[in-house]
């Protein structure tokens, strides 16, 4: 059997960063084009619409950034539509996997959590407030069992998602949805491609987190709280519209970019472009 091609750490992240600081006007145009989109829709308030729109509008900027990265000539809008449903699809496709994973987590520790309260639940039979009110206190007498599970299912998420890292970059350049082609690509460089999203996204994403951190603060949107913040969002829909379309701008020219640009010079360095 063929041995695996090695890639680089040090030369992978900076390919993206390479990526990054050569086309910043290029990132700036696609994140302000996104953000400033769905900020339109968000004047009437955050409803399903809107959240649809985010989500066309997160994934479209993702695979226009992944296909400048992956070197496809510009213009490549009469391909950004169809590349964009096929990386969604992918996309969707992992996230169903990971509810199915996290689901069984989530199963099994709430049976650890009460197998001593057994005896209390069967008790309280068909009484919600009473099983919730148990519930809650085998999560407060029992914080490490639910500690160690969030610890698991954030291993699991980071372990399956650096296997598909590849899904996005592999569907473009493919023309079709490339979700297992990805798995067996990062076999041999789990370890490396784990430690390339360490290394570059990490502070990445801390960076741009401190950023909305200090915008929600300077606007007054309460974040933390999602109820508070859709109601935050309904009463103040011009408030919580500047807020939002200025994080999902930070998120693509902070974040996206370098992960989208890192996925692309992996997936180049295992496969190099045809001729």
């Amino acid at each position: 059997m063929a041995e695996a091609t090695q890639i680089s750490i040090r030369d992978t992240v900076g390919a993206a960063l390479r990526f990054a600081r050569e086309n910043w006007r290029f990132v700036f145009a696609v994140g302000g084009i996104a953000a400033v989109g769905q900020g339109v829709f968000l004047l009437a308030g955050p409803n399903l619409i809107w959240m649809i729109v985010v989500l066309i509008a997160i994934a479209g900027a993702h695979t226009a950034l992944t296909s400048a990265a992956l070197g496809i000539p510009r213009p490549f809008l009469n391909r950004l539509s169809s590349d964009t449903a096929r990386v969604t699809a992918a996309m969707t496709m992992i996230g169903l996997l990971l509810f199915i994973f996290l689901l069984m987590i989530t199963i099994v520790t709430m049976l650890i959590l009460s197998n001593p309260y057994e005896a209390e639940i069967l008790a309280a039979g068909q009484d919600q407030a009473a099983t919730q009110a148990i519930m809650a206190r085998a999560i407060e007498s029992q914080p490490q069992i639910l500690s160690g599970a969030m610890i698991f299912a954030s291993i699991i998420i980071f372990a399956v998602t650096t296997r598909f890292y590849l899904a996005a970059p592999a569907s473009i350049d493919k023309k079709r949805i490339q979700l297992f082609e990805s798995w067996r690509m990062t076999k041999g460089n789990f370890l490396k491609i784990a430690g390339a999203r360490l290394l570059l996204l990490g502070p990445a994403f801390i960076f741009a987190s401190a950023l909305q951190t200090l915008l929600a603060n300077a606007l007054g949107t309460p974040v933390g709280d999602p109820v508070a913040t859709l109601q935050y969002g309904a009463s103040n829909p011009i408030g919580f519209g500047a807020f939002y379309t200025a994080s999902i701008f930070l998120q693509i020219v902070i974040f996206s970019v370098l992960e989208a640009g890192l996925s692309a010079k992996i997936y180049r360095a295992l496969t190099p472009p045809a001729p």
